[in-house]
């Protein structure tokens, strides 16, 4: 039954405008799941003015032809009255399938294998519960629909008009339009004259495609990885962005660090490159190429002895930072678990700034990798090349020979399974000896190297210790493990049986006394590791100590007037199962996106100020404020819940949830139930494990362990447990006073004990430190994008790439460009480009003065320029609203751009057909007589060419006669010859037989008459014989 609708007359013509743009093959975007957006071609629209019902139908691209492959939209306008009554049910049938919804919900898209089914469509009854549907409706690209069937390739769409007129309204609830051709591949995402997730994306797509794996959004760069070896870092490519104007070359890392540069030259102001992106997508090798720019394409003079070793300095920070800041993971063979922020000092130099030093700052490093690693992954990549790349020597004195000679022999690398501790391509062994080496450079010395081997070998075989026992017995060390237990007590300087005591028992201190408690085994175990840990991240911390010791001396820090900073940070992480260090690093991200908010939002302003544009807004955005108030509020959030869940005696990780459900149940950025919590993230929401958020946020070692630490005859790691010592109390006497009873405040019916500062307050510090220095400096931003999980060279899977565009804020970029003018051309460009608009373009481009000269210099438009500006636009957009002329700008809102191109194409199209059709006839008539006196001389050589052949062949024919002729006298004449010759052999063949037969004959006869003589002389001997004997 056909929906009957009376709608009001202005809201179909508000709609009908913004349909405008749909018209016969425009091309818009669909949501797929394994694509993530497919495109499809307007081939049908139908509108029905009187009531008020209109129909798009699309066909896929991929699938034209296919009956199958149509993109359904169907949009009806409610009755004007609100109170009007629908009919009770419609149905909207297109050439192979319907849809259907009912109960007023929006089906949600979903793919039928069982071919086409026939569905049909409810209607709302009343405009009231159209409008919920509508409200309920699912997301299109930011927009509502009241609902949407899929079935195959079919896509239903119903949207109802009054939503889609209203003022104000989300004109995304249309499905959004792709970009015209000459947009394609633009290097800078703010160009596309439509913002929105699928243009981004399929922009992005194009450009990997073709090798390109840079592309600007504004002032962010999009980093690509390849997962392949580029030629794009070359010196070659260095001289080509060096000391070049900005906007003259493609994007590149290289073009943002020279940006950097030129801040800093210029406004004599510090600069940041902020570089972050979830683990695999590239964000190290990307600032490890940003520093390399900077010591090679602006190194100091050649003859500069000491400039040139601090670049070598700074380029030799990046294998110490990998080796022991880095591991293997599921998602990146190289991945690193610290954030790491590089400021690079520079100090004027003649004409130039040149480098005299750097810095480093280093943030959470991962401390629980050390003692643990899920299935398939690493611990820190410097175990590894200890245990493959150690020398004979050194191995011994280590005891990492024999049976201890690989990375099977340790629980703490043995961890990740069979094959984990190789990675393809990498020889272990080979960057040891890179390490060792970089560390000599970085200014720690023969001994300190060897100071750190004896350090990691004792970590090692700690892991290796094992304990056995009951709960009423307590834990001790188990036989087995014996012999580990004494290397590494040996490797760590420490008597055996005070290391035995507090890893088997531990004090409890009363007021009166102090006694010792045993210990389970897993407790045993809990503090083995805390031991591991706390080493291991105390060895981080000092060697970064030497490091900028080496990079930045008090005398050359008092040089440097600027600096270029490098922040390679972790990206925001949401995995099936997530800890504290995942909440940490995602309230780092808050942090960080919140401060790329307002540096976006004054740069725009700043623009729209600069161009003296009239009539614009401040741009609004999503704040993410209220997430980062909830994670770091005072008195009340989630760290101050959980730092002081962690001074409780009895403080837990249940606890801890459960406090945060009876404190933030109401609010919107958190969800709770048992043992986890989710939080409301900018990026997604993610969802907490509570279990081991307070042993992390902790993260000490017993203060018995830490004493005997300090006692070690091994006088590096006494040194490194007094320095830990001394900051710990140092950190509890800068700690703010409180109310306090007896010395302890109580919260919850627990008491709180005087502790140094857990972790995540001092990861709170050390970010507020760095958003503060990032305050102060221009900010430059670099996404980097894994564009697939196998780490496949030149592969994207589209939904894991939209889902990081997501996530790392380049979509809510586009988002908040969108809400301005995010399409910008020079004046004197558009001009140039879009004068032929005008009826009498060149004619007008002479009235109002404009020259060839003054369209290409680079100063100023000219008033002149500004009116032709202002005559197209408003010639070709009648909405002045959707267009500004700044001072050497156009500014359009999103779409204007495309409507414009649509428009100069749509007349190059039209003026082409003319202009083939004169130049055809006036070919034809050209070349007709060309053509006729082509023929004649045609015919008249043909004519010749026939009359030769004929002669030619009756020449052919008289001498094949006289030919035949001779030739038949010739073989008469060998044929007579062999008759004559054949008659002679007979003849001799028959006189031969006569003359044989003759000589035969005589011969017989003479046979005969000798035998008749030997007859008659045999008679004649017989009968004298006879006669005698007679």
């Amino acid at each position: 039954m056909p929906l009957v609708v009376v709608a009001d007359s202005d809201i179909i013509a508000r709609a009908l405008k913004i349909l405008e743009p749909y018209t016969k093959g425009a091309r818009a975007w669909f949501e797929d799941a394994d694509e993530a957006w497919v495109k499809g071609t307007l081939v049908q629209r139908t509108d029905d003015k009187e009531v008020g019902v209109g129909r798009l139908v699309f066909v896929r691209d991929d699938s034209v032809g296919s009956p199958t492959a149509q993109f359904i939209a169907q949009t009806a306008s409610p009755p004007a009255p609100p109170a009007r009554q629908l009919a009770a049910t419609s149905s909207f049938d297109s050439t192979q399938s319907t849809g259907t919804a009912t109960g007023g919900e929006s089906p949600q898209p979903r793919t039928s294998n069982a071919g086409r089914r026939k569905m049909s469509v409810r209607a709302a009854t009343t405009s009231d519960e159209l409008k919920r549907i509508v409200a309920r409706g699912s997301r299109l690209t930011g927009g509502r629909i009241s609902s949407m069937v899929r079935v195959d390739d079919n896509y239903v769409i119903d949207i109802a008009f009054a939503e889609l007129a209203e003022p104000g309204a989300d004109a995304d609830l249309l499905p959004p339009l792709c970009n015209p051709p000459i947009l394609d591949c633009t290097p800078d995402l703010t160009t596309l004259s439509y913002l929105h997730e699928p243009a981004v994306l399929y922009n992005l797509k194009r450009r990997y495609e073709q090798r390109m794996i840079y592309t600007y959004s504004g002032v962010v760069l999009v980093a690509m990885n390849p997962f392949d070896p580029v030629p794009l870092y070359s010196p070659e490519y260095m001289a080509r962005y060096a000391r070049k104007e900005p906007g003259h070359e493609v994007p590149h890392l290289f073009a943002i660090a020279e940006n950097a540069y030129k801040g800093m030259v210029t406004d004599q102001r510090n600069q940041t490159i902020i570089v972050y992106g979830e683990s695999g997508s590239g964000k190290t090798t990307s600032a490890k190429y940003i520093m390399r720019y900077f010591a090679q394409a602006h190194h100091a003079d050649a003859n500069d002895k000491q400039m040139s070793t601090v670049e070598s300095q700074i380029l030799a920070t990046n294998p110490v930072f990998e080796s022991f800041g880095n591991a293997k993971t599921t998602r990146n063979d190289n991945s690193s678990r610290f954030g790491k922020f590089l400021d690079i000092k520079f100090e004027q130099h003649r004409m130039h700034q040149k480098i005299v030093g750097g810095r480093i700052r280093t943030f959470l490093l991962e401390r629980s990798r050390v003692a643990y690693q899920p299935p398939t992954e690493r611990n820190y990549h410097i175990f590894y090349q200890l245990l493959a790349g150690a020398p004979d020597e050194l191995r011994a004195e280590l005891r990492l020979n024999g049976e201890h000679g690989s990375w099977q022999a340790f629980h703490y690398t043995r961890q990740g399974g069979d094959g984990c501790g190789t990675i393809a391509g990498v020889n272990d062994a080979e960057d040891f000896a890179v390490t060792d080496a970089s560390l000599g450079m970085v200014g720690i010395g023969d001994e300190q190297r060897a100071a750190i081997w004896r350090t990691l070998a004792g970590i090692l075989h700690l892991g290796n210790v094992t304990f056995s026992g009951t709960e009423s017995t307590g834990s001790y060390v188990d036989s087995s493990a014996e012999a580990e237990f004494g290397i590494a007590a040996a490797l760590l300087g420490v008597e055996e049986h005070r290391l035995r005591q507090w890893l088997t028992k531990r004090q409890i201190v009363t007021r009166h006394d102090h006694i010792l408690a045993k210990v389970n085994k897993a407790q045993a175990l809990v503090i083995r590791d805390s031991i591991g840990k706390f080493i291991y991240s105390r060895l981080f911390d000092w060697i970064l100590g030497p490091i900028n010791a080496s990079l930045l001396p008090t005398s050359v820090d008092e040089q440097a007037t600027h600096f270029v900073g490098v922040l390679d940070i972790y990206g925001f992480e949401h995995f099936d199962q997530n800890s504290f260090e995942q909440f940490c690093i995602n309230y780092a991200n808050e942090k960080l996106q919140q401060n790329f908010n307002h540096h976006v939002f004054k740069l725009e302003q700043e623009e729209y100020r600069r161009e003296k544009l009239e009539n614009w807004t401040f741009i609004g955005f999503q704040d993410n404020q209220p997430c980062i108030d909830l994670i770091e509020g005072k008195p009340i959030g989630i760290l101050s819940l959980l730092d002081e869940e962690s001074r409780l005696e009895q403080g837990s990780d249940r606890t801890f949830t459960e406090k945060l459900y009876r404190q933030f149940v109401d609010a919107s950025n958190t969800v709770t139930s048992a043992g986890t919590f989710t939080i409301r993230h900018y990026a997604h929401d993610v969802t907490y494990e509570g279990d081991g958020f307070l042993e992390k946020n902790k993260d000490t070692v017993p203060d018995e362990i830490l004493e005997l630490l300090c006692s070690s005859s091994f006088g590096f790691l006494g040194d490194l447990a007094v320095e830990a010592s001394a900051a710990a109390a140092a950190a509890i006497a800068s700690v703010s006073a409180s109310p306090r009873i007896g010395g302890a405040r109580v919260v919850g019916g627990g008491v709180l004990r005087r502790q140094a500062p857990t972790l995540a307050a001092v990861f709170r510090r050390s970010l507020s430190g760095l958003m503060a220095t990032l305050a102060e400096t221009e900010m430059h931003y670099i996404r980097c994008i894994k564009p697939n999980e196998a780490k496949a060279a030149w592969r994207l899977q589209a939904p894991m790439v939209l889902a990081q565009l997501r996530s790392c804020g380049v979509i809510e970029t586009i988002r908040i460009s969108k809400a301005g003018y995010p399409s910008r051309v020079p004046v004197r460009t558009f001009n140039e480009r879009y004068a032929v608009l005008l009826n009498n373009g060149a004619k007008s481009r002479v009235s109002l003065g404009l020259t060839e000269s003054q369209s290409s210099d680079d100063s100023a438009p000219t008033r002149a320029e500004h009116q032709l500006c202002t005559r197209i636009l408003e010639l070709c957009l009648a909405d002045r609203g959707q267009y500004q002329v700044g001072l050497t700008k156009v500014f359009f809102r999103a779409g204007q751009w495309a409507i414009m191109e649509k428009k100069r194409s749509s007349l190059f199209d039209s003026s082409a057909v003319a202009i083939q059709r004169l130049c055809r006839g006036a070919l034809v008539r050209r070349s007709r007589a060309r053509v006729v006196k082509a023929v004649v001389t045609v015919q008249r050589w043909f004519r010749s060419c026939c009359d030769k052949r004929l002669v030619a062949s009756l020449l052919r024919r008289h001498a094949v006669r006289v030919i035949e002729r001779a030739w038949g006298a010739k073989c008469a004449a060998r044929r007579l010859q062999h008759m004559e010759v054949a008659a002679a052999v007979r003849v001799q063949a028959l006189a031969r037989a006569w003359l044989a037969r003759r000589r035969v004959g005589r011969i017989r006869d003479h046979r005969r008459t000798t035998k008749k003589a030997e007859d008659d002389a045999r008679r004649d001997l017989l009968a004298a014989a006879s006669a005698a004997a007679a």
